[in-house]
């Protein structure tokens, strides 16, 4: 199931992905470093798209650069309270994000905190690309396999942490050269930057409207429905036992693995229990993106503002305020990442985060509630915190079969 939806189908992705699966089980038993001195004089499909990468790079370079301006905007949808995000400069590009069955939610999409580990992964192999083309170091294959095992903060707070990851490189260059491409990955990351430094976020600020008590009669159930028949059972622990999760107390491993496709640098990314779910990254523009994709820098922001959406509706129920309707935006300037005028590493600005709510309760209600969200929120208090991020690199093509 791809989450990250586009108007038309991404068929070239499917054949590039084959491809890619077919020289991999082709290699079998065979030395990694012979294969790679084989066809040395015949640049392969990623060393040729790193080499014109650099070209674009160089273009960049020349010229004077400005920051981006990234936006998101999440609505919780209705009946079923999944978070919508919409993301891009038009928001042409949405990501669903929803809980497992056992957690009021329909499983039609990954959560926030499988969201974020997928990001991080095709984050690390986009810098990977980036910081191979600036060193005209040759790359033949690259998959990133990210993981996270979730560690409690508090008596109320949990969010993933304990952030690692293992880059597969197959490359005819030494394994100290890519241990100086690994130092530079990670010194200009404006993601990783992210999530191993404290960034300031706002307080949530509330555009509160209220609505009457009682419904029209016969109007379509909606958001208030899910609240009180779907996530007060959920949240207050009143499920069935067949229901309950006999293992939420144990830290599930989260985990995403991102394969570069080597024509074109787009980059999948298989995240989800089993690797249920995909999502597609693609670059800028003017760095040989297609426009077929989200950046993973607007996709970041936008899966740290899926996160609050949902602990709202989480400490909704918790605390018996109802909603109508609960719309979310996050804000923050990215700074550029090329230009004549850039001497640091892109990052992250000051993340505004905006909240629209409709709800019968009073306006006391909502502020607490959105106290408490602030509180409690994993990605939002991720971003605000530091973490420790750690990277190895294994030298040799990514093998299903190995992991």
């Amino acid at each position: 199931m791809h989450v990250t939806i586009r108007k038309h189908p991404l068929k070239v992705t499917a054949v590039f992905a084959l491809t890619v699966s077919l020289s991999i089980a082709s290699l079998g038993s065979v030395d990694i470093a012979h294969a790679a001195e084989a066809r040395a004089a015949d640049a392969s499909p990623l060393r040729d798209h790193l080499k014109a990468k650099k070209q674009a790079i160089v273009a960049q370079q020349a010229l004077d650069a400005a920051s981006t301006h990234l936006h998101a905007h999440v609505i919780a949808e209705g009946r079923s309270g999944v978070r919508r995000l919409r993301i891009g400069d038009k928001e042409q590009f949405q990501w669903l994000s929803d809980s497992p069955r056992n957690g009021a939610g329909f499983n039609l999409a990954p959560g926030s905190w499988e969201s974020l580990v997928a990001m991080l992964s095709s984050a690390v192999a986009d810098e990977y690309v980036v910081q191979a083309a600036l060193k005209d170091i040759p790359l033949d294959s690259l998959d990133v396999v990210f993981t996270s095992i979730p560690q409690r903060k508090s008596a109320t707070l949990t969010y993933p942490n304990n952030l690692s990851y293992e880059a597969y490189i197959q490359s005819p260059v030494s394994d100290a050269k890519l241990e100086e491409l690994k130092v530079a990955v990670h010194a200009n990351s404006s993601v990783i930057d992210l999530v191993t430094q404290p960034h300031q976020v706002s307080p949530l600020t509330i555009e509160y409207v209220q609505t009457p008590a009682q419904r029209v009669p016969n109007s379509q159930p909606g958001l208030r429905d899910f609240i009180t028949e779907d996530q007060v059972p959920v949240t207050k622990g009143t499920l069935k036992p067949s229901q309950t999760k006999s293992a939420s107390t144990e830290p599930r491993t989260l985990i995403a693995h991102t394969r570069v496709e080597p024509n074109t640098g787009l980059r999948q990314t298989w995240l989800g229990r089993d690797n249920y779910f995909q999502a597609l990254h693609d670059s800028a523009t003017n760095l040989l993106g297609r426009g077929l994709a989200p950046t993973v820098e607007e996709n970041l922001l936008g899966v740290v503002t899926t996160c609050p959406t949902h602990i709202f509706e989480i400490q909704a129920a918790a605390r018996g305020v109802l909603l109508d309707k609960l719309e979310l935006t996050a804000d923050a300037d990215l700074s550029p990442r090329f230009g004549r005028n850039v001497t640091s590493p892109a990052r992250y600005g000051y993340i505004t985060y905006k909240v629209k709510v409709e709800s019968p309760n009073s306006a006391a209600d909502i502020g607490g509630l959105a106290k408490a969200v602030e509180e409690t929120c994993p990605l939002y208090n991720l971003v605000k915190d530091a973490q420790k991020l750690e990277g190895k690199i294994v030298h040799h093509a990514y093998v299903a079969e190995a992991q």
